[in-house]
C-alpha cells in the first residue's frame, strides 16, 4: 500500500458556492474547463468571482483542448490560473511554450502512450495525467485498465482519472505505482455537470488521505 500522500484534483468548477464549499476539504487542485464543447465550460466570459479561492493553498488549474496559444496565455493573466491541463492534441513545442509562463503544466496522454513519446513531453511538464479518451474531446468519465500503468518508470510523475467515483478511494490506495502524484475526479461526484457533491466528495477525501 502506498504511504505517499496522493493529492486530489477535482475538475469541472462552474459556482462561486459550490467551489467555497469544495475548498473546505482542502483539495490539492480545483479545475476550470475552458473547452467549449464540454457541460462544464466556465463560458465565454466567465465571472472572475468563480476564481477567487479561499486560500493560497488551492492551485487553480486551467484545462484546455488545442486552444490557440494567446488566448491561454489571456486567461491566465486574467484568472491568475496555476496550472495548464492540456486535454488535446497540443504539440511538444506547444508544452514548451506554456511551460515558459512560469507555471505548472499538465498534459493528458492516452494510458497506452509508448515511452518515447513520454520521455519527449517530459522535459517540458511538470505531470502527466492518464485519461480514457472519449468519442470526442476530453475524457470519456469511464475508466481504464490501470495495470497499462504498472510499466511506467517512477521518475514519470502523474494523476491518474478516467471514471473515478465514491467506491474507489481502497483500489487506488492499494495501487503501487511509483509515478502515482495524483487522482483527477469529475463527473463521478456531481449531483449535476459542474455542480460537485460535497457529501460524496468528503467521504472520498476521508478514504483516500487515510
Amino acid at each position: 500500500m502506498r504511504k505517499a500522500k496522493i493529492q486530489i484534483k477535482v475538475c469541472g468548477i462552474r459556482d462561486p458556492h459550490n467551489l467555497e464549499e469544495l475548498c473546505t476539504l482542502d483539495p490539492e487542485f480545483v479545475g476550470f474547463i475552458f473547452y467549449r464543447g464540454s457541460k462544464r465550460h466556465v463560458g465565454e466570459h466567465p465571472d472572475p468571482a468563480l476564481f477567487r479561492i479561499p486560500g493560497p493553498a488551492v492551485k487553480k488549474v486551467g484545462v484546455f483542448v488545442d486552444e490557440k496559444l494567446d488566448r491561454v496565455r489571456m486567461a491566465i493573466e486574467i484568472y491568475g490560473l496555476d496550472v495548464v491541463q492540456l486535454h488535446g492534441t497540443e504539440s511538444v513545442d506547444y508544452c514548451r511554450k506554456i511551460g515558459m509562463e512560469e507555471l505548472e503544466v499538465i498534459k493528458v496522454l492516452d494510458p497506452q502512450a509508448g515511452g518515447t513519446e513520454l520521455d519527449r513531453y517530459r522535459q517540458h511538464v511538470d505531470y502527466f495525467l492518464f485519461d480514457s479518451a472519449g468519442a470526442g474531446s476530453g475524457g470519456s468519465g469511464e475508466k481504464f485498465n490501470w495495470k497499462l500503468l504498472e510499466d511506467l518508470p517512477a521518475h514519470l510523475p502523474f494523476f491518474l482519472s478516467g471514471g473515478i467515483g465514491p467506491g474507489d478511494a481502497g483500489p487506488v490506495r492499494s495501487l503501487d505505482l511509483g509515478g502515482l502524484v495524483g487522482v483527477d475526479v469529475n463527473s463521478r461526484f456531481e449531483l449535476y455537470p459542474g455542480i460537485k457533491d460535497i457529501k460524496a466528495l468528503k467521504e472520498f477525501f476521508s478514504e483516500i488521505r487515510k
